[in-house]
């Protein structure tokens, strides 16, 4: 027996414990009916459901674990939290007991800040302290308590539990507010260095690149320790429930060699693609129980599919569904693909129909990314299908719930602007289809159903010509809408609804259009995720742009891929125009978008992009905004600013680390100029961070302190950082994480190319001798800019401008 100990102070937490076992126990509760708005922004909006209400009613008193084995140990590595965040569509309590040892050298009283989304029950020497339960659905809640610490040791055991609805922020935190300093002690029943090797070695792993084309694929590593590792790609705290991205393929559990210090994984075509790969690399401790470190990575095989699918646009579609329909996934819309082409119903193509029908029947979440696309498709491919599946799909659509006007106890997420659009489609498409059958949850004829989903959808299409995107340009919600979109423009049976949806459509493709730059979508989006930034040419967006234009990345994002290719939909061919630029064009759009009312602005020229939410709620919370976006070369190298909402580098909060704001910041931006103000005196991570990808540039200029210089190809890039900043040279964001430190900043960012300045040196010269006030900023090219002067566009019309490039070419004296 040895104790592992560490010691915490003030401002610090404690997030190394022992832990029991992981408990997670569906919860039921009584069908009801509820009403609450749709949130038509892209804002956090919190619903309570009858669930949720039946759940904080039915709350127990929990009772002291005596004798209670605690098997395993959480290590928190950079996040301060015991943090076990996941994704269940369906609703489960979630619950563990946390374990571990305050040695003292004499009496103290220590507070602490106890902070959890949920429910957290403190005992200190076996007497309750606190049992504190917010209940605060994924928003930490706080308070302040004392820890009566006697010389010696002393047992401290925290409960914690919370109701996972989708996505859950099962979190705790206990963090000494007071000038304390305490030793904290894991008791082990082997030698405490190995567990300390084992820490400092996961601590020390990381990817040489975020992305990987070709070659092989390494995890590098700072000590040699072990001989080999346990790499799995399953999640190794709760098994996470689909919400409705079913595209993913089978990766076997490995144990792999390291040999000179890295862990290969194996060559880029040996691992499918398939988004943003999370993969946990685990240490066998010697009491049989692992400890585990998160990764990330994405690997796109460029030789594979990097390529034109037909030189015209049903040329391309015809590809792409029948690279879609060999595909060995267990997604629906493969199935789709081969049903549409063969006719036929393999029992391949039903097996891979399953997962879609089970979260259906389930009523998980995101099913309606589903239905709606299964329904439309029986729509409006009848001839095709076979009696067994349209059996399937009648009793799937009888039994639904689709609106929560109709009794359910399910937590599937009705309020955005895309699920409603969705839900409406499938009670549209499912009492069209069965008007005279009686449907078991809501006890309508089908006929009342499609009246209903009808007039719901027209309201929908009404508030969506007026306002556009209030999710703006996101690449992770506007593909969900477009399945809503393609599925109308194909199947429905009413000509206003479709046109309606073929208006949407040529919406959103000039959306893509405009906002295009490096093969896929570069700018400011309404709500964004880790792997939607990191994983650009693997996303839905860019392979719709593969299919449309030629001009993005295929890939085997299936969702609104599958359904473009299925219709005869063309998107608006004026579009080209904002994609093609000429060396001496640029492009300015500047228009409003979302009932919230934010102001997007987009500079871009051949060389770069440069995106940004003008003036958007400042120095407020945030939630996935994601608020300025750079985009240098044609590749899809993709650069960022954000106030990380979290300390875990791959975490699930929303905010995350790479995604999202945890601070709003205030921005300003003229063409390729841009400011960004952020006062992070309340925000939850104390600075501010950019996305670097180094591997993807040609240099980094880093002399000095407040200035960062990067060349990629012939576009430049300058930033300039008040506070200062610092590269990440350890851990796995080493050499991609700029931070800086401090809560109130400015920073300026400014693009630049081959073709405004001789040089990438002239360009670091010139931004150097720039002046900047708190008022104004003296550009090389634009001269005096003065910031509360610049206007921008006050219309919801979507009227980008192409011309020649203004602005002197920089010449220097």
């Amino acid at each position: 027996m040895s104790n592992y100990i560490y010691s915490v102070g003030h401002g610090s937490s404690i997030n190394r414990w022992k832990r029991s076992a992981l408990q997670k126990q569906r919860v039921e509760s009584k069908v009801s009916c509820f009403d609450a708005p749709v949130n038509m922004t892209e804002g956090y909006q919190e619903v309570e459901y009858p669930i949720r209400t039946d759940f904080l009613q039915a709350l127990t008193s929990v009772p002291y674990p005596s004798g209670l084995e605690f098997s395993e140990i959480y290590d928190g590595f950079e996040n301060p939290r015991v943090d076990f965040s996941t994704f269940q569509a369906t609703p489960h309590k979630v619950s563990t007991y946390l374990q571990a040892q305050l040695l003292c050298e004499e009496r103290q009283e220590v507070e602490c800040l106890l902070v959890t989304c949920g429910r957290a029950i403190l005992w200190l020497n076996g007497e309750l302290i606190v049992d504190f339960h917010p209940y605060t659905r994924n928003h930490g809640t706080n308070t302040t308590i004392v820890l009566p610490l006697l010389k010696g040791e002393n047992e401290v055991i925290v409960y914690m539990d919370d109701l996972a609805e989708r996505d859950v922020n099962f979190f705790v935190e206990l963090k000494i507010v007071s000038n304390h300093k305490v030793k904290v002690a894991l008791p082990l029943s082997y030698d405490a260095q190995i567990f300390q090797k084992s820490e400092e070695f996961l601590t020390g792993l990381y990817f040489e690149k975020d992305f990987y084309s070709r070659g092989a694929v390494s995890i590098c590593s700072d000590h040699d320790y072990f001989e080999k590792v346990f790499v799995t790609y399953e999640e190794v705290t709760f098994t996470e429930e689909g919400g409705g991205n079913l595209t993913d393929f089978q990766r076997e559990n490995q144990f792999l060699p390291l040999e000179n210090q890295h862990i290969y994984l194996g060559d880029v075509e040996d691992i499918p693609t398939s988004g943003l790969t999370h993969l946990f690399v685990g240490i066998l401790l010697p009491d049989q129980t692992y400890l585990f470190k998160k990764l990330v990575f994405t690997v796109y095989n460029e030789e594979k599919l990097a390529r034109s699918l037909g030189d015209n646009l049903e040329e391309r579609k015809e590809s792409a569904l029948r690279i879609f329909s060999t595909l060995d996934i267990n997604d629906m819309n493969s199935a789709l693909s081969e049903i549409h082409l063969t006719g036929k119903l393999s029992d391949r193509c039903w097996d891979k129909l399953q997962p879609a029908f089970q979260m259906i029947e389930e009523r998980g979440d995101c099913a309606d990314f589903m239905f709606a696309p299964l329904l439309g498709f029986w729509l409006g491919e009848k001839k095709k299908l076979p009696e067994k599946l349209i059996a399937k799909l009648r009793d799937l659509a009888l039994h639904f719930r689709y609106w929560i006007d109709e009794p359910g106890n399910d937590v599937m997420w009705y309020f955005s602007e895309n699920h409603s659009l969705l839900f409406h489609t499938c009670q549209y498409f499912a009492g069209y289809l069965l008007p005279k059958e009686t449907f078991t949850t809501s006890g309508r004829q089908g006929s009342h159903q499609y009246d209903l989903g009808k007039q719901r959808l027209l309201q929908w299409f009404e508030q969506f010509e007026k306002y556009g995107f209030s999710e703006w340009n996101s690449t992770t919600y506007l593909p969900i809408d477009l399945i809503g979109f393609f599925s109308l423009y194909n199947s429905a049976p009413d000509e206003e609804i479709k046109l309606a949806a073929k208006k949407a459509l040529d919406f959103t493709f000039s959306i893509m259009a405009i906002n295009y730059h490096g093969g896929t979508l570069s700018s400011t989006f309404g709500r964004t995720y880790e792997h939607d930034l990191k994983a650009m040419r693997l996303g839905e967006i860019s392979n719709l742009l593969a299919i449309a234009w030629d001009r993005g990345n295929f890939n085997y994002a299936l969702r609104a891929s599958t359904l473009f290719c299925l219709s005869d939909y063309a998107p608006p061919q004026e579009c080209l125009h904002f994609i093609d630029l000429r060396q001496d064009e640029e492009l300015t759009a500047s228009y409003i978008q979302g009932i919230n009312q934010v102001q997007t602005y987009l500079y871009k020229c051949r060389e770069y992009s440069i995106a940004s939410g003008i003036e958007y709620h400042c120095f407020q919370t945030g939630h996935q905004q994601h608020m300025m976006n750079i985009s240098l070369g044609n590749d899809g190298t993709q650069l960022w600013i954000n106030n990380p909402g979290e300390f875990m580098h791959s975490g699930e909060n929303r905010p995350s680390y790479w995604a999202g704001n945890g601070s709003m910041p205030c921005i300003q931006q003229h063409k390729n100029v841009l400011k960004m103000e952020y006062d992070l005196t309340t925000a939850y991570v104390p600075f501010l961070h950019m996305y670097v990808p180094f591997w993807n540039l040609d240099m980094m200029d880093m002399e000095d302190p407040n200035w960062l210089f990067i060349k990629k190809d012939q576009s430049y890039l300058g930033v300039y950082f008040s506070q200062g900043y610092v590269m990440q040279s350890s851990g796995d964001t080493r050499g991609r994480d700029v931070i800086s430190e401090g809560l109130n900043h400015t920073v300026i960012v400014k693009c630049g190319s081959a073709n405004e300045f001789s040089t990438f040196e002239s360009f670091i010269r010139s931004m150097k001798k720039s002046e900047l006030t708190a008022e104004s900023f003296f550009d090389p090219q634009f001269g005096q800019l003065v910031w509360k002067e610049i206007e921008h566009s006050a219309s919801y019309q979507v009227t980008p401008v192409v011309k020649m490039k203004e602005g002197a070419k920089y010449e220097e004296t």
